[in-house]
């Protein structure tokens, strides 16, 4: 298995599927936030449960940068974004204090002038699968943070081949520029927090290159 982006490839990066953070100390900040899983899910619910449930689904605007028959017949599939394409949410911010407060605390939260960068809370419905699909870029490392998984067996995720199932509290982190696929075959909803990061190979120079180049793209696009 390799990395196979869609869109954006930046050359000399190492990668591999997953990350295990006890081998991996650039992700020892994701213990941190694995001890905040009652507290942010706390206020998901609350969000959930508030007049009006849950904000309109982000996910369908977000599938047409990266084509619609990745997501063709995902209606089961809701995202509640803090991140969207680089940019801030301020009402999530308002609505869940404590889990933007943690975020905003990540190293390297990919944010600003990153049109590939997302973060949200995914609620896959019982019965969902989301199809084999690469992302559009390399520059990403992904991170699931399961908030609410009412059965690990009747849902997973598959990456590079290799299967791994989420279970409330254990964050999973992976290259999300290898193929993957995820599923939840149970009959209620799976709840995870999606944070992307910047790929830990990537120096601040890079970084803020690559912000410099995503921000002017914008700007010529925005004068067309």
């Amino acid at each position: 298995a390799r990395p196979n982006p869609s869109l954006f490839y930046y050359p000399g990066l190492n990668s591999r599927p997953w990350y295990d953070i006890d081998s991996s100390p650039q992700f020892g900040w994701v213990r941190k936030l694995e001890a905040l899983t009652p507290h942010i899910a706390a206020e998901y619910c609350a969000m959930r449960n508030a007049p009006g449930g849950l904000p309109p689904s982000d996910y369908e605007a977000s599938a047409s940068d990266h084509g619609s028959d990745l997501y063709q017949g995902q209606q089961s599939w809701h995202w509640a974004s803090f991140i969207d394409r680089g940019h801030l949410r301020p009402g999530m911010a308002e609505q869940c204090p404590m889990t933007a407060s943690a975020l905003l605390s990540v190293p390297r939260l990919c944010v600003d002038s990153m049109p590939f960068a997302f973060t949200f809370f995914s609620t896959l419905r019982g019965g969902s699968h989301i199809a084999p699909h690469c992302s559009p870029c390399n520059l990403r490392i992904r991170v699931h943070l399961p908030l609410i998984v009412p059965d690990p067996e009747a849902c997973g995720m598959k990456v590079a081949g290799e299967t791994r199932r989420w279970e409330e509290g254990k964050a999973l982190i992976f290259d999300d520029a290898y193929e993957h696929e995820v599923w939840n075959d149970g009959d209620s909803d799976r709840v995870i927090l999606l944070i992307d990061t910047w790929h830990p190979d990537l120096t601040h120079e890079e970084v803020r290159a690559l912000q410099s180049m995503f921000a002017e793209v914008q700007r010529m696009s925005d004068e067309r």
